[in-house]
């Protein structure tokens, strides 16, 4: 769903997908970035050289 120059730039060792079973389907419940977690509904900021978390 993200742009693919963001993909290009997301450091996969800090950026953690997390993701739970619901009745058989894996849903996507948040993403992790470094200790920040963000949940549906926050918006997730680049800079031009990292990613933080604003909540809504």
């Amino acid at each position: 769903m993200a742009p693919k120059w963001l993909i290009d730039r997301i450091d996969y060792k800090t950026v953690k997908f997390l993701r739970v079973i619901r009745d058989g389907a894996e849903v996507l419940k948040g993403v992790r970035i470094d200790d920040q977690t963000a949940k549906i509904g926050d918006t997730i900021c680049f800079d031009g050289k990292r990613l933080s978390v604003e909540r809504r």
